[in-house]
C-alpha cells in the first residue's frame, strides 16, 4: 500500500534566514529551489510513495511542482504546521489510507531511505524520523493520515511521540543519515562539508556567497 507523500515548503525569498552570513539571499532562494527539486525526484523514485503533494503559499513553489509532475496544494496562510495539516485533510479526502510528511531541506535523502521508513508502518501507527540532534521531526508517517496533529518546530519528535501515544497508536522510529540530517545552521552546513562530503558549489559564483574558506562554512 503507497502512501501520500506530502512536501511543505514556505517562501523561497524567506527560506534559510540562518544561513546569512554564509549564503546571500539569492543563493539561499536558489538553495531552498534546488532542494525542493531534488526532494520531489526522490519521493517520486520511491516504490512506496503513491503521489507527492507540495503545499505551499508561494506561487513559484508550486510552479517547481508542477515542472516535477508532483501535484500543488496553495496554501491561504503561512506556518509549517498550517500546510501540514492541509496536506492531511487532502489524503482524508483523496481517500489516502497513510501519509508522509517531509520537510524539504534534507540534502542526503534517497528514495530507499523513505521506502524503508515507510515498511516500518502499520494500521494504527506514526512513524517518526528524528533530526540528528534527536529532539525535531524532519520525516512523520501517519497511518492513518489524520492520527495525531502535527507539532513540527522544537522538540517535535516528543510532542509527536506523545501524540500518538494519547491517541493509543504504536511508535516506532527511523533513524539514517538520510533522513537525520537537514540544512537549518551553519553547524548543519559544516557537518554537511566536513563528515559527508557535501559541497554547495553550484551557489559559489555570483550568488553572494561569503564566510566560505577551505570547503567550510562559517
Amino acid at each position: 500500500m503507497t502512501a501520500l507523500a506530502v512536501v511543505p515548503v514556505q517562501m523561497l525569498a524567506r527560506a534559510k534566514s540562518r544561513l546569512a552570513q554564509q549564503l546571500g539571499p539569492e543563493a539561499r532562494e536558489e538553495l531552498m529551489g534546488w532542494l525542493v527539486e531534488r526532494l520531489l525526484r526522490e519521493l517520486q523514485a520511491s516504490r512506496r510513495v503513491g503521489q507527492v503533494l507540495v503545499v505551499t503559499p508561494d506561487p513559484a513553489v508550486l510552479a517547481l511542482a508542477e515542472a516535477a509532475g508532483a501535484a500543488g496544494l496553495l496554501q491561504p496562510g503561512t506556518g509549517l504546521n498550517a500546510a501540514v495539516e492541509l496536506g492531511q485533510r487532502f489524503a482524508v479526502a483523496g481517500g489516502w489510507a497513510r501519509v508522509v510528511t517531509v520537510l524539504a531541506d534534507l540534502p542526503l535523502l534517497v528514495a530507499g531511505h523513505v521506502d524503508r521508513m515507510l515498511a516500518l508502518g502499520r494500521e494504527g501507527s506514526v512513524v517518526i524520523a528524528p533530526d540528528r540532534h534527536g529532539l525535531g521531526t524532519n520525516l512523520l508517517a501517519l497511518w492513518p493520515p489524520d492520527a495525531i496533529v502535527p507539532a513540527f518546530g522544537r522538540a517535535s519528535r516528543e510532542q509527536h511521540r506523545r501524540a500518538a501515544w494519547e491517541m493509543g497508536l504504536s511508535v516506532l522510529e527511523f533513524w539514517s543519515a538520510g533522513t537525520a540530517v537537514d540544512l537549518d545552521t551553519p553547524e548543519d552546513l559544516d557537518e554537511l562539508v566536513e563528515r559527508w562530503g557535501w559541497r554547495p558549489d553550484r551557489w559559489l559564483t555570483g550568488k553572494g556567497v561569503t564566510g566560505w574558506r577551505s570547503g567550510t562554512a562559517g
